[in-house]
């Protein structure tokens, strides 16, 4: 039997190797082989074990490669936290209060093969503020929202990112604001680069 061109199933013959694929480059005449049934049998037979080896490498490592990320994510609803802390403000010290919370939590996180992690944690709720010391203080009532947001890569912190948003209103009429953002990031060399602003 002989053979006039190759289809692409179909193996190259022996002793062809890259000489074939280039005189098929350059517009040469493909050469003419005999090829004998026992040859056909075994280049089929070569053929047949290749496609099976490849499929079954496959099916078997694919699931590895392809594996998405894992995504979790925790909601945690009308969690009461009471504390003593001071009273909210952009100046360190100021009176102490006792705060009671009730807060929704949700936590976020994406975990890749490589380790990488990447989340958000959101807190929403409302709270009283009662002075510790001085009764002639205003009671606070309020709103807050927490949001960090953070990404970790072998198993370092890289990026974290804080904001705290706080709205009360105060026994005398009084008004509470506060807005800061955190930010810290840490390259793998370098400095570490932050900043803190409240308003």
């Amino acid at each position: 039997m002989k053979v006039q061109a190759f289809g692409l199933w179909q193996p190259e013959p022996a002793g062809l190797g890259l000489w074939w694929t280039s005189a098929l480059a350059r517009g040469q005449a493909m050469p003419e082989r005999s090829v004998t049934d026992d040859e056909e049998l075994k280049g089929r037979d070569r053929h047949l074990l290749v496609g099976l080896l490849t499929t079954a490498l496959l099916l078997i490592g694919a699931p590895a490669f392809a594996d998405p990320p894992i995504t979790e994510t925790i909601n945690q609803k009308n969690i009461v936290n009471t504390f003593v802390d001071f009273l909210p403000a952009c100046e360190l010290g100021g009176p102490l209060y006792t705060f009671t919370t009730t807060t929704n939590r949700v936590e976020h996180s994406t975990t890749f093969d490589d380790g990488r992690i990447q989340g958000t944690v959101v807190e929403t709720g409302t709270f009283v503020g009662v002075p510790v010391e001085d009764p002639s203080l205003p009671t606070y009532t309020g709103k807050f929202t927490n949001r960090n947001s953070f990404f970790v890569q072998n198993g370092a912190v890289v990026t974290n990112t804080t904001t705290r948003t706080v709205h009360g209103t105060g026994s005398d009429g009084s008004t509470l604001t506060i807005h800061v953002t955190q930010h810290v990031n840490v390259p793998p060399t370098g400095a570490i680069n932050e900043f803190f602003r409240c308003h």
